[in-house]
């Protein structure tokens, strides 16, 4: 059985650490986004999650987990009246 080797291209894409040229390095630092919500789980039979994408996409091709949004919230409105 023939062993494979590695063809010259396959070499240079390698990284090397020792070819870093720190001259071309800049310093970046990440932006802290401030967190605008706070993610939640439920879990929804398969049935109820077709009839939502349904109706999402009726309403203007949003979807369904947007459409819950818009629900939850008309309802927050009505019961906080």
């Amino acid at each position: 059985m023939k062993k494979k080797t590695r063809s010259k291209k396959q070499k240079l894409d390698k990284y090397n650490p020792d070819e870093w040229d720190q001259s071309k390095s800049v310093s970046v630092k990440p932006e802290k986004k401030p967190i605008q919500g706070i993610s939640t789980s439920i879990r929804l039979p398969h049935s109820m999650v077709q009839k939502l994408r349904k109706i999402a996409q009726k309403k203007g091709g949003i979807g369904y987990q947007t459409l819950l949004k818009i629900w939850i919230a008309e309802r927050l409105e009505q019961e906080s009246a």
